[in-house]
Formats: structure tokens, sequence, C-alpha cells
């Protein structure tokens, strides 16, 4: 007669329960447009803020943003819970690092496939255009694209620091459409990986 397995005993100690999807970080430039859209985006997906963490590090510059979501991973690594993907968000402006930073993320080999970037050029206000109409006019800055026909005609008194996702979510598909090949935003990109992970 075989001997019966002793039954396991139960241990108090807490255990760390993964969600079946990506565990992500976005970090931002410390601007309150991109991180109340994303706020805003997360909650209306319904994904768990325990997996993904939108970081409003206050830092000025892609470089400086990268540094930190370096040590943020390298924390969440220690920690036994590393991020599956971590995302810089960030405007072109007049860093002078922001092409460097670019490619500095794409030749991250290691951990492969854990850094991306999100771009805006000249800002993150051009992403928003694109939920209106397809455009790859290209603007100085933000002062620039805030006085052109079309951004006045869709935002007509627009304030960085209003939450305005509630006008705009219908438009995401139109936006991630109008994002496609464009040379001055891979936003998109961002936004169908969090429509997609759950």
């Amino acid at each position: 007669m075989a001997k019966r397995r002793p039954k396991p005993r139960y241990s108090p100690r807490k255990t760390d329960i993964r969600q079946p999807y990506d565990r992500v970080l976005i970090v931002c430039e410390g601007k309150k447009t991109e991180i109340n859209y994303f706020n805003e985006l997360i909650k209306d997906l319904k994904l768990s803020t325990v997996n993904i963490q939108i970081l409003d590090i206050k830092q000025t510059t892609p470089d400086s943003l990268l540094r930190e979501a370096k040590e943020l991973y390298q924390k969440s690594k220690k920690e036994g819970n590393p991020y599956d993907r971590v995302y810089c968000v960030f405007d072109k402006d007049t860093h002078p690092k922001y092409q460097e930073t670019k490619g500095t993320i794409n030749q991250i080999k290691k951990p492969k496939g854990v850094y991306h970037y999100a771009f805006s050029e000249p800002c993150f206000e051009f992403w928003l255009l694109l939920h209106f109409i397809k455009t790859d006019k290209p603007f100085v800055n933000f002062d620039g694209l805030r006085k052109d026909g079309n951004f006045r005609k869709y935002f007509p008194n627009y304030k960085k620091s209003e939450i305005i996702f509630n006008d705009l979510k219908g438009k995401i598909p139109t936006a991630c459409e109008n994002a496609k090949n464009n040379p001055y935003t891979n936003v998109n990109e961002l936004v169908e990986y969090l429509q997609k992970i759950k």
C-alpha cells in the first residue's frame, strides 16, 4: 500500500499574486495632461492599478526620465515583482537629448523588450489633436500648436490641467488610426497595448 503524502502545512507568509496580465510602469515628464489622460484611460479600461502604475516623477528631460525609470525597474526587480514593460512618455519640446534618449531606449538589450517610449512632437497635445483630424503638420512648440486653427476649433478653451478624457475616449480609435505612420507621435502604440493586455 502506497504511503499517503502528508498534507501541506498552512503557511502564514504572504505571497504576491500576480494578475494574468502584464505589470506596467508608465513614467511621465511631470505634466498634468499626460498623467490625467493615462489615469482616465486605465480607469476606463478597468485595468488594475496593482499592475499598472503611472508615476509623475517630476523629471524635466527625456534622459533623466529614463534614468529614473531604470531605477524604478531595478527596485521592482529586487522586490521580486519586476515590471513586464516600462514606458517613458515624453515630448520633444526643446530637449537637446530627445533623439539621443530615443536611441538609447532602442538599444537597451537587457532586459529585452522591457523599455519603450511614447513620444510626441512637439508636445502631447499633438496626440490629442489626432482624436479629431489626421495631420502630419510640423509644429515648433506648444504655442505654435495652440494657435493652429484646427486645434483652436476642437480645443477652444484648452487648459493643460483639465481632464478632458471623457470628451476624447470615443475618438481613441480615430486617434490611433490617424497616428499610424505619423512621424510626430507613437502614443497610439502605448494606447493600443493597454487596450490589448487584459
